[in-house]
């Protein structure tokens, strides 16, 4: 996947060439987190394997404490794009 495709700015869950947050693999959130600026973090979500799935199911303290990434950006990370992806989705499912 290139860099140019969106990191959404916005959180939409659509920003990986169109796939739907439940589809994201390993590679597809890493890619999105280092596109967005967290190049070093998305090692981290690599190394523990957080796919798409794991993604829409991880907590504040996950981000903060499990992947074991400075506090600085791991609160940018979750409540910039964690949490918007999270909601953005759950939102999206609602509507259907």
């Amino acid at each position: 996947m290139d860099t140019d495709s969106n990191a959404d700015e916005e959180g939409g869950d659509e920003s990986r060439d169109g796939q739907n947050l439940l589809q994201w693999t390993v590679a597809d959130v890493a890619s999105y987190f280092s596109a967005a600026g967290f190049p070093e973090q998305a090692v981290a979500f690599r190394t523990q394997e957080i796919d798409g799935k794991s993604l829409l199911l991880m907590q504040r303290s996950d981000v903060l404490t499990g992947l074991s990434i400075r506090l600085g950006p791991a609160l940018k990370i979750y409540e910039r794009h964690v949490k918007v992806l999270q909601r953005t989705h759950f939102l999206e499912c609602e509507d259907l």
